[in-house]
């Protein structure tokens, strides 16, 4: 057990210091709100969708692929039972009209590409790839839909549609652009020009430290002095640290599944809330202060959870 903790501590330690790095320049000065919006939209345009494809393409075949594909049931059987129990606790704790809805998507829905993909491949490397694109493409789907629809609903008191044509337009992203022209490639054999590959190799290597130094960049505009342990942010980091990895280890003796993909789902779980609930519920009139506080709040208590969950899948699995 020793082992891996230690080896989690140090997957932990060498986020923890780029993330320090992004921290200590943006208290520096170095970033302002228009730098941070640069990164984002570097990363999540263009270094991660070429990052998808030279990654895939390069340690994965169409056997391999086919093989994780039913994986995708333990995600979305988990992420459903997680949002039940929010559901459920949030009537419990009479969570107040505009903060309902974040609390609920809080509890099935995580930061899994900022935070879970660049976590995933410090702790286990290239091979959690497919497995880290499997949860991410049920957790983007059940945010533009179900989690999106909980927060406008409680805000507005307006049902969206599931699936109407903007909340396709949104689940159609240019991360998720890049996985499909990988298995793509993958399906039809396609082999890049040596040139190219290596010219998205370049770029895509951006893709963890450019996030983790956004990472950092938004831990440094928390103010904790302005939040309040108050039930509902308890609540949330109650759901998000355990009621959601918890389910998906319910269902792992249910669902046969690849045991890197137990260990990728789980630590994908785990992972601090989707920083976007705090856009939505801004755009639509919900409390915005309170999704961005459980945001940064679980960002924070991230950094603590993340290497038991990791001794946890290792020691388990």
């Amino acid at each position: 057990m020793l082992t891996f903790i230690i080896q989690a501590l140090d997957g932990i330690f060498t986020i923890v210091f780029v993330v320090g790095i992004g921290y200590a320049l943006a208290k520096k000065g170095w970033f302002d709100e228009s730098s941070s919006s640069l990164i984002a939209k570097l990363v999540t345009s263009v270094s991660l969708p070429l990052y998808m494809i030279t990654s895939l393409t390069k340690n994965f075949t169409l056997e391999k692929l086919v093989q994780l594909a039913p994986d995708m049931l333990l995600p979305v059987g988990s992420m459903l039972l997680a949002m039940i129990v929010g559901v459920a606790l949030a009537k419990l704790l009479k969570v107040r009209r505009g903060r309902k809805g974040v609390f609920i998507t809080n509890f099935f829905i995580a930061n899994t590409m900022f935070i879970g993909l660049p976590v995933n491949l410090a702790l286990f490397g290239d091979e959690s790839i497919p497995s880290v694109m499997l949860y991410y493409m049920v957790n983007l789907t059940f945010f533009w839909t179900l989690g999106v629809r909980n927060i406008v609903a409680d805000a507005t008191g307006v049902r969206e549609e599931l699936f109407s044509p903007a909340v396709l337009k949104k689940l159609w992203s240019p991360p998720l652009m890049g996985f499909a022209a990988a298995i793509l490639l993958i399906v039809l054999n396609v082999q890049l020009p040596k040139f190219l590959l290596r010219g998205f190799q370049y770029v895509g290597n951006l893709t963890t430290p450019m996030s983790l130094i956004f990472i950092g960049i938004e831990i440094s505009r928390i103010k904790l002095r302005e939040f309040h342990f108050e039930r509902d942010i308890v609540g949330g980091l109650f759901g998000r640290f355990l009621v959601c990895p918890l389910c998906v280890l319910a269902l792992v003796p249910l669902i046969n599944i690849a045991p890197i993909s137990v260990k990728v789902f789980t630590m994908q779980a785990a992972m601090p809330a989707m920083t976007q609930m705090a856009i939505v519920a801004k755009q639509y009139g919900a409390d915005s202060k309170y999704a961005a506080a459980l945001s940064f709040i679980t960002i924070l208590f991230g950094l603590l959870v993340i290497p038991i969950y990791m001794t946890v899948v290792n020691v388990w699995f």
